[in-house]
């Protein structure tokens, strides 16, 4: 017994000696830079002052490289020397965001959450593998209580969709009174099938068009709403638009290239389904129904994608719930 007690205490010594060598992977703090045009910036680390030290000067170094892509995100030296942290700068980031009342301070700080998503390493210019799951699920958790940063968080989830956001962004939209435009655009870039809206339409349809003269302000608010009363008066038969877009504030994230004599309908569904790996579309929408194209609200929108969604079974939503899976990344 008297031996027995011995060999027990020398093991746990043992034990004890042997967890306290273990140490956490030294963090690498040279090696890292961004793409521009035309080359590339080596990062410049700080590798001295503490992790909760680094994160409150993002309220003052939050300015971007100019990368000259928009698909090249320009991280500076600061959300760096934050990301290296990986897991440990995840939360102190959250508070950090939920804290500050600078919107340039928050949208640093999201692009350092998504920096740490992808491990520190820009793979390629539409291509990206955000591989931390921790800092993924909190830019969602973000998402569903800052309204005013929806746009931005889903333009970073959406360069690298996966189906396990998709369960949870339909959640955040149930659970939000906003019409969530942003969360409803990106949702095209994860390439449901059968989708409520911006259907594929026939090309004779597509080739319908308005004139216009002066468009060198096109498109803002006046000029869209001008364009949907032009087009329903003159195809009533085939294209309708809500009364909502008569009063509506437009939110155009994009401009794309436009004929100065004249407006097609090819252009404005364009416009709908214009969301890429960098880009995000408006908040209005369409949708095709026997034989009738109508143009539609984020709101309306919002409740269509709702409607789609509880029809899904529940097989199917509780597959998405349990996989990490890359889905839609094969459009820009």
């Amino acid at each position: 017994m008297k031996y027995t007690f011995i060999i027990v205490i020398a093991s746990v010594f043992l034990i004890g000696c042997t967890r306290s060598s273990i140490q956490e992977p030294k963090i690498k703090y040279s090696g890292y830079y961004i793409p521009i045009s035309g080359g590339r910036v080596e990062m410049k680390l700080d590798s001295v002052t503490p992790l909760l030290e680094l994160i409150p000067q993002l309220e003052t170094k939050n300015k971007l490289h100019e990368t000259g892509k928009a698909y090249w995100i320009g991280y500076n030296d600061l959300m760096f020397s934050i990301a290296v942290y990986s897991d440990k700068a995840i939360e102190p980031l959250i508070n950090f965001i939920n804290n500050t009342h600078s919107y340039k301070s928050k949208l640093a700080a999201l692009l350092t959450l998504h920096l740490i998503g992808i491990d520190c390493k820009i793979v390629g210019r539409f291509y990206e593998e955000f591989s931390n799951k921790r800092a993924r699920e909190a830019l969602i958790r973000l998402l569903a209580k800052n309204d005013t940063l929806q746009s931005e968080i889903m333009l970073l989830l959406i360069r690298d969709p996966r189906e396990s956001d998709i369960p949870k962004l339909f959640n955040i939209m149930d659970s939000l009174n906003t019409d969530c435009w942003a969360i409803t655009s990106g949702l095209l870039r994860y390439d449901l099938k059968n989708i409520p809206v911006a259907q594929d339409l026939p090309q004779k349809l597509l080739m319908k068009q308005v004139s216009f003269k002066n468009q060198d302000n096109f498109p803002n608010n006046e000029t869209l709403k001008k364009t949907f009363k032009e087009f329903t008066q003159k195809y009533n038969d085939l294209i309708v638009a809500e009364d909502t877009l008569y009063n509506y504030n437009y939110q155009m994230p994009i401009r794309i290239g436009i004929d100065r004599n004249a407006i097609s309908l090819a252009y404005m569904v364009r416009c709908c389904t214009f969301t890429s790996f960098s880009f995000i579309g408006p908040n209005f929408q369409y949708f095709y129904k026997d034989g009738r194209l109508t143009f539609c609200s984020a709101n309306t929108t919002k409740h269509l994608w709702l409607e789609w969604w509880n029809s899904q079974s529940s097989l199917y939503k509780d597959s998405l719930k349990t996989s990490y899976k890359k889905i839609g990344i094969n459009r820009i």
